[in-house]
């Protein structure tokens, strides 16, 4: 399998979140309010499928990288992970203590928290490895 350069990741990525994001604009308003059951689940998957998409593009970006950018990825990601579970975590005892009400759509926001928790522990970790590129 031929490997891609940083540009073609970037491209094909920014192609999967434009269709995401067209799909949430268009679609996903319209999900709320469809009577249809298994309509309903056929179409709040089709808006998650660019985002497996986004996901397999990632480990293929880290299974095409060498071995200390390989690290940088493992080391970040569990770092991210750590504090999304952490994070996580707090909020579920909060919730079942009654201090917070948070509803089911909550859950939609731990892949964004959890990409961005990535990219930072990703950007302090390739720096502390010798300042590897961030892209």
């Amino acid at each position: 399998m031929p490997r891609f350069t940083r540009n073609q990741y970037r491209l094909q990525m920014a192609a999967a979140m434009a269709v995401y994001v067209a799909l949430m604009l268009l679609l996903w308003p319209t999900v709320r309010h469809e009577v249809s059951l298994p309509l309903k689940v056929a179409l709040t998957l089709l808006v998650v499928l660019p985002v497996v998409v986004f996901i397999w593009l990632m480990a293929r970006q880290v299974m095409d990288s060498d071995e200390l950018e390989q690290r940088v990825h493992l080391v970040a990601l569990s770092a991210a992970t750590a504090v999304v579970a952490a994070l996580s975590m707090a909020a579920g005892f909060l919730c079942a203590a009654g201090a917070i009400v948070l509803d089911g759509d909550i859950l939609l926001w731990v892949f964004p928290a959890l990409c961005l928790s990535y990219s930072a522990a990703r950007a302090v970790f390739a720096r502390r490895y010798g300042g590897l590129g961030c892209g």
